[in-house]
């Protein structure tokens, strides 16, 4: 039992303490943006797991009054003296106040995401216009010129006049690519629970650095679909174009959210860090995903099932 305990305290530690810090040093992350953010949400996934697991083994271990759902309180606690069983009652308590603390905080940050995004949406049918060519574009009579998108069913881009009166058409292509790309892989929603990870653990290095690095790495991958379909120079020169756009709260524009990271981007779209990925670097993405979700999954499932022959 107790090595199973420490395995999982360790893989708790390693997903939320180290494994945000090793992936930031990865050689050229940029270069494969997509396998880059499908392996921090597997960091993610992993230390939600086995901090989840570490609070359900606090919760279910004896003298622990959850302990009864594995095995019976009546034949379990009266090994226990009163002392022990009210101070396990007493840290259960206060443990589920913590999580219930965190929740209470990230949750409504979650709903106020969702509302706002909804009353967004709405403002747009009052004041957007359907675009001619284009199904699942609305279009906003303003000169700034701005594009982005948001996650909704139907007309989910979103273009100023500006923006088709200072883009070419080839540029506007890309941009449509960039922000459907966006679409199509449900890059808000990463987004969101993104920002719902930071709300519920702020103090994991893990968790911060993902805050901090995989806005980019999104934009970078959207940014690979439409220099494919389009031509780099064409994204680049839009980019560009479109490098006064202001930011808009809960939608993801093609010129990014800030003008350093735009011309990180403008850098990379000039230079030779683009490419198809190679089987090393797809292989030992798969593999990390694999084990940065089943490693404290398995650990987790282990030691819970242990405890019921602990007592």
């Amino acid at each position: 039992m107790i090595y199973f305990l420490i395995s999982l305290v360790s893989t708790a530690v390693v997903l939320s303490c180290l494994a945000g810090p090793a992936l930031d040093r990865l050689h050229r992350p940029a270069a494969h943006p997509l396998i880059a953010a499908v392996c921090w949400f597997a960091a993610l996934a992993g230390t939600f797991i086995a901090d989840i697991g570490l609070v359900a083994v606090a919760l279910l271990a004896p003298p622990a009054p959850g302990h009864g759902l594995l095995e019976g309180l009546r034949d379990c606690l009266p090994h226990h003296g009163d002392e022990a069983i009210i101070l396990a009652a007493a840290a259960s308590l206060a443990l589920l106040a913590a999580c219930c603390s965190r929740l209470a905080r990230g949750l409504p940050r979650l709903g106020r995401a969702v509302r706002h995004r909804r009353r967004h949406r709405e403002m747009l049918r009052l004041v957007a216009r359907e675009h001619g060519r284009h199904p699942d574009v609305l279009v906003l009579d303003h000169p700034v010129p701005v594009a982005y998108s948001l996650p909704a069913r139907g007309r989910a881009i979103v273009v100023s006049t500006g923006a088709q009166e200072t883009l070419t058409p080839e540029e506007f292509g890309a941009v449509l690519v960039h922000e459907r790309t966006h679409v199509r892989q449900r890059h808000h929603m990463m987004l969101l629970v993104l920002d719902l990870a930071y709300a519920l653990l702020p103090w994991s290095p893990t968790v911060r650095r993902a805050k901090a690095t995989l806005p980019s790495l999104l934009e970078m991958a959207a940014d690979d679909a439409a220099a494919r379909a389009c031509g780099r120079r064409t994204l680049a020169d839009a980019l560009c174009r479109l490098a006064a756009t202001p930011g808009v709260a809960g939608a993801l524009g093609a010129a990014g959210p800030s003008a350093e990271a735009l011309t990180e981007r403008v850098r990379r779209l000039e230079s030779a860090e683009m490419g198809k990925p190679r089987r090393a670097a797809r292989a030992a993405a798969s593999t990390f995903v694999t084990l940065a979700v089943a490693a404290p999954l398995l650990v987790a499932a282990a030691t819970i099932v242990q405890l019921s022959d602990v007592c």
